[in-house]
C-alpha cells in the first residue's frame, strides 16, 4: 500500500487544485513523508475550496496537545485556512489504544478555533488508515 503513495501520477497543484480524493490526499503526503518512514507528523492546510495552501512536517511530539496547538497556531497565521488534514507517520504501529480519544480531541481542538479537520490518516509500514468515528 505504502508503494501507492510514493509516485503520484496525478497531484494537485497548491492553491489551484482541490483536494478532494484519498488519492489527491496520499499524492501530496507524498511530497513530505520521510523515507525511510520515521515518527512524524504531517499537516495538509487548506482554504475553503479545499486548496492546498501549505504542507507542514513536524518530529511527533511527546504530547499531542502541543501539536494540535501549534498546528491551530500556524493555521491562524494565515486568514484562508479553513480546513486540515493530519496524517501521523508511525513505522511500526498502525493502531494505538487512544486513536478514537485522541481524535476526539483533536477535531474539537480544531473546531473551537473555526478549523474543520477534515481527516486524519495513520501510515505505517506497508499500509495505511483512516481513523474514524
Amino acid at each position: 500500500m505504502l508503494n501507492l503513495i510514493s509516485a503520484p501520477l496525478s497531484l494537485p497543484r497548491a492553491h489551484l487544485d482541490p483536494i478532494v480524493s484519498s488519492q489527491d490526499i496520499l499524492a501530496v503526503l507524498s511530497l513530505a513523508i520521510r523515507r525511510p518512514l520515521c515518527s512524524e507528523v504531517i499537516a495538509i492546510l487548506m482554504d475553503e475550496e479545499q486548496r492546498g495552501i501549505g504542507l507542514l512536517s513536524f518530529d511527533e511530539p511527546h504530547s499531542p496537545t502541543s501539536l494540535v496547538h501549534q498546528l491551530i497556531g500556524l493555521c491562524s497565521t494565515t486568514a484562508i485556512t479553513s480546513s486540515v488534514i493530519i496524517a501521523s507517520v508511525r513505522p511500526r504501529e498502525l493502531w494505538k489504544s487512544d486513536d478514537q480519544s485522541q481524535l476526539k480531541f483533536m477535531r474539537q481542538q480544531f473546531g473551537n478555533a473555526g478549523i474543520t479537520m477534515r481527516e486524519w490518516i495513520v501510515v505505517s509500514e506497508g499500509a495505511v488508515r483512516l481513523v474514524q468515528n
